[in-house]
């Protein structure tokens, strides 16, 4: 049997490709639900907060006043998310940052600047042979 090692290397490659996109799609997904912890860790934050808050608003019993505080709250991260996605269009923003970074999205530039290039080129022949 003859021992090639460029096969061996490519299979190797393969099989690291394979788990790298397991783990990023894993990854991916714990970003997700990690997303929807905020709500409970705000709401936990705000229960054991409570008797700070009683002291400085001075108020005897802040359970009543938890109603209100907590949905003020979400409405707060809820006004905050709003900005970021209307005025500051962080989504887009993110995606510019993705493009700008990825190989591919690199090469596939590349490979469309030399196609204008030579379009452009094309486009200056046919006009000097029509003159």
């Amino acid at each position: 049997m003859n021992y090639q090692p460029e096969q061996e290397f490519s299979r190797i490659r393969m099989r690291l490709a394979r788990w790298r996109e397991i783990l990023f799609s894993q990854k991916y997904r714990f970003d997700l639900g990690q997303s929807f912890l905020v709500i409970l860790n705000f709401t936990l934050l705000i229960i054991t907060a409570s008797d700070k808050l009683m002291i400085f608003f001075g108020i005897p019993r802040l359970r009543e006043l938890l109603v209100v505080i907590i949905p003020m709250g979400f409405l707060g991260v809820w006004l905050f998310g709003f900005f970021m996605d209307k005025i500051v269009r962080a989504g887009q923003m993110a995606e510019r940052q993705s493009v700008r970074r990825s190989e591919v999205w690199q090469h596939h530039h590349e490979q469309m600047d030399r196609v204008e290039q030579q379009l452009a080129e094309l486009r200056q022949l046919i006009r000097e042979s029509k003159e």
